[in-house]
């Protein structure tokens, strides 16, 4: 070995020492870097939005919060914190193992999914198509006005209804009935009400009644009624202008339905998903005699 490759070799010993020594020292220390506008930190690579600290400060109490540098350093003090605790559970796998962390995780992957679907308005024509399609969806039902008549003895209900079928008036009727056990669901009811008050059947055998007649006698606790048709409004589709922001409401949720279908259906069609084998059930062995 020759002394001039000795010198090399020593040379080339201590340039590579020095630095490694220099990447040590470097390594511990924390040279500030230029972020991006509107960042205001980041953390292990993932950027702490600015904005979000604004808006956090902005709705503390102006009587808590101190000074505007202050709460902003307090501010993002806990923000850092959040996000390293949330690094944290990630890394521990805690998002592949607590029910909580992954509802939470399911909850905000759909609330961001509205959040994009929504920040479009609602147009006059998506509003429209939505309302033809679902017409049936607002459809009111028909209302009634009936005058129950109600009697203890079953015989003096046929009476009754054979004298309003032949012409007698209602209230001449009425005023030979005994008291409703109970108040009268009065004037312009739907039939959901008539359910409650008199039971599904008769409330279905008025829907068949013409204006002016009645119902046959039908039991009631200890006696029987019959319900005098004196009005009925038809149902019918309320225009689109009066139910206006209803509609709206219904079709930017149906659009984000859709797009929370459509984004699954895009996971699903990328995502290697393998299910389990079921075995068959073993054949039922046959009882010894």
């Amino acid at each position: 070995m020759t002394d001039r490759f000795r010198r090399v070799c020593l040379v080339g010993a201590v340039v590579i020492g020095c630095a490694w020594s220099a990447f040590q020292i470097l390594h511990d220390v924390r040279v500030p870097m230029q972020l991006l506008p509107g960042v205001a930190a980041r953390v292990n690579g993932r950027s702490i939005d600015a904005d979000s600290v604004n808006r956090t400060v902005a709705g503390m109490d102006a009587r808590v919060r101190g000074s505007e540098a202050t709460a902003r350093h307090d501010v993002l003090g806990r923000m850092i914190d959040e996000e390293l605790l949330i690094q944290h559970a990630l890394d521990s796998g805690a998002a592949e193992t607590n029910p909580e962390v992954r509802a939470a995780l399911v909850r905000s992957a759909i609330t961001r999914v509205n959040s994009e679907a929504a920040a479009e308005p609602v147009s006059e024509a998506e509003l429209v198509a939505y309302f033809d399609a679902h017409k049936e969806v607002y459809a009111t039902a028909a209302n009634f006005d009936v005058a129950p008549l109600y009697f203890e003895a079953a015989a003096r209900a046929t009476s009754a209804r054979a004298a309003l079928e032949a012409g007698t008036p209602v209230e001449q009727v009425a005023a030979a009935a005994d008291p409703l056990p109970f108040g009268s669901p009065g004037s312009k009811v739907s039939p959901r009400t008539l359910a409650n008050y008199f039971g599904p059947t008769l409330a279905e055998a008025v829907g068949r009644v013409a204006v002016g007649h009645s119902t046959e006698p039908a039991r009631l606790g200890n006696g029987v009624v019959i319900l005098y048709l004196n009005n009925k409004t038809p149902g019918g589709i309320p225009s689109l202008a009066s139910i206006h922001d209803l509609v709206a409401a219904d079709t930017l949720r149906d659009r984000q339905e859709h797009a929370l279908e459509a984004l699954l259906a895009s996971l699903r069609q990328s995502a290697h998903i393998e299910f389990a084998t079921v075995p068959n059930p073993a054949p039922p062995v046959a009882a010894s005699r």
